[in-house]
């Protein structure tokens, strides 16, 4: 069963991930909370179980104004009715995947890869078996074609790599505490450059049926 946003945003905020500040909003409210939440804001539809929202037309970035946030609500309005307002996090360096699966034959495995819409096009993952540790999560993340960008690709700034294996680390010895868990993915986690750590900006979590309270 999947679990509603609230709890994994917890989950994520209980093993010491950054997790944007967001609300949830209908059409009468989405205006006065991204007032206080501050432009510019993420507008995502609020659905629990929808893992690709970008490819459904579920997340629109960088809104700047109300005028423009109101125009995003109308578009995904025709297939969604219930919001969530998020504070933009800007400046990412890379895009990351970090997701946990329990195998009914190898138990858990933590696998790493680039993240974001590109996911699938980019095929570009490693995957380990529990128990993990903070050297064999450096070197999976090191195999990566993505880890390019960490090393400041063609001038950029350098990425967070240390936070991003402190996160990954995180998020793996978090998910062996879940009763019942089935898988724990967050896409993208966003590495910031260096000295601005990592955030997790979208995460799906699936528990056994049984265990779900």
């Amino acid at each position: 069963e999947t679990v509603d946003a609230h709890r994994v945003r917890k989950v994520l905020e209980d093993c010491g991930i950054r997790v944007p500040e967001s609300r949830y909003a209908d059409a009468d409210t989405l205006v006065s909370i991204a007032g206080e939440l501050g432009y510019p804001v993420v507008l995502k539809a609020a659905v629990d179980g929808l893992v690709h929202k970008s490819d459904a037309g579920g997340v629109i970035l960088n809104i700047g104004d109300a005028k423009t946030l109101r125009r995003a609500a109308d578009a995904m309005g025709a297939k969604f009715d219930r919001f969530l307002v998020e504070t933009m996090v800007s400046g990412a360096v890379a895009e990351l995947l970090v997701g946990v699966v329990r195998d009914p034959q190898f138990g858990l495995s933590l696998t790493v890869g680039a993240g974001g819409t590109l996911v699938e096009l980019a095929a570009d993952t490693h995957t380990l078996l529990f128990p993990v540790s903070e050297k064999s999560i450096a070197e999976a993340l090191e195999r990566l074609t993505v880890s390019t960008l960490l090393d400041g690709y063609r001038g950029r700034p350098r990425g967070d790599r240390r936070a991003a294996v402190d996160a990954i680390l995180a998020l793996a010895e978090c998910a062996t505490g879940v009763t019942g868990l089935e898988e724990l993915e967050v896409n993208p986690l966003l590495v910031l450059p260096e000295g601005q750590g990592v955030a997790a900006v979208d995460a799906m979590m699936r528990v056994r049926s049984e265990q779900y309270e």
